[in-house]
């Protein structure tokens, strides 16, 4: 509640919130809809990720003009009809909403109504530029279905995406070898690029390339050959830095060793091959620090995020060792501040 809510703001109902009387408090509920608030629905949403977090929402209920940015009719029927089931000796209703897949973001829609359009589905998939064209290839291998809740956004935070057309889904089989015939998917975690194939001249031009501190690997020449030369190059050079050996966990075995970057391939491609957008890492913490669950401060202090391992007491019992401990120190090329900062950034944008 404030006295001039909008959809900018956390809060949606008009009026004082500084009374401190029951009676005051009441009356100030009665003018609601005096003030063309109508009837107020509280809805809390808990994400399936987040086991400590709910995220609130206010709708109203025939508004007024001044406030149908903020009216009952913008969520979808199911949440709707849920709140209407809500009275006054019933105020509490909840759900269980599923929901799957991959959402489509406007390029991906926009690629599949040139697909439903189109009299030659292959001339139209070499149109596509390469990130539209891997991205359109994700989502048909595993499209959205359900109901999704977006908490970066207020009160257009839900999301139910449409099924596929009847052409695209006649046609999926055949679009998919198309699509990953012309745009095949480069892996982006490290783990999984170690693994891929190499060519020999290219890992030694890369290596090259790192010794001049040149570190770009433009997406447009991104082929999954070329990310696991790239990926071979940069892990040579990360993990002789880190003289083989995890820098949280001390493990030495090659087989278990990782070059993890800090700022994900994904997200950068001018400092792909930086050494110093690297650390050695074993495969278990490898992954914690990917998906956030471990995470390193600007002085290399290891910290934890406990409420990502949530109740699970095997991973706890891995990770609290590391917990407040310092990173081991590379030879020369350290974790550089702004890579380490702009990660806890990505981290926390999941959040």
């Amino acid at each position: 509640m404030t006295i001039s809510p909008s959809d900018a703001t956390s809060e949606t109902i008009p009026g004082n919130s500084s009374h401190l009387s029951f009676a005051d408090a009441e009356n100030e509920f009665s003018l609601l809809a005096s003030r063309g608030a109508g009837q107020p629905y509280l809805m809390a949403i808990k994400l399936q990720d987040e086991p400590r977090t709910l995220h609130l929402r206010v709708y109203l209920k025939d508004p007024s003009k001044s406030y149908a940015w903020a009216d009952l009719g913008l969520v979808p029927k199911e949440i709707q009809t849920l709140a209407l089931k809500t009275s006054q000796k019933s105020a509490l209703q909840w759900a269980l909403c599923q929901s799957g897949g991959i959402l489509p973001t406007p390029k991906i829609e926009e690629a599949l109504s040139q697909l439903v359009a189109s009299e030659n589905q292959a001339s139209t998939v070499d149109a596509l530029d390469i990130d539209t064209g891997r991205a359109l290839t994700s989502y048909l291998r595993n499209p959205g279905h359900g109901l999704f809740f977006n908490p970066t956004r207020n009160h257009d935070a839900w999301l139910q995406p449409s099924p596929l057309s009847t052409r695209v889904t006649a046609s999926v089989d055949d679009l998919l070898k198309i699509l990953e015939a012309r745009f095949p998917l480069v892996p982006q975690g490290d783990a999984a690029a170690e693994a891929l194939e190499a060519d020999p001249n290219e890992v030694e031009a890369f290596r090259q390339q790192i010794n001049q501190k040149s570190y770009e690997v433009p997406d447009s020449t991104a082929t999954v050959k070329i990310r696991g030369s790239a990926q071979k190059a940069f892990a040579g050079a990360v993990k002789a830095n880190y003289k083989f050996r995890c820098a949280i966990t001390g493990v030495m075995t090659k087989d278990f060793l990782v070059a993890s970057h800090i700022v994900p391939w994904s997200e950068d491609q001018s400092i792909r091959l930086d050494p110093s957008n690297g650390i050695c890492l074993s495969l278990l913490v490898d992954r914690a620090f990917e998906r956030g669950y471990l995470q390193i401060q600007d002085d290399l202090t290891i910290r934890i995020d406990w409420d990502r391992v949530g109740d699970d007491q095997a991973l706890r019992s891995q990770l609290e060792l590391y917990d407040g401990q310092k990173l081991i120190a590379p030879k020369k090329e350290a974790p550089r501040q702004e890579y380490l900062q702009r990660r806890r950034g990505l981290i926390a944008a999941t959040e």
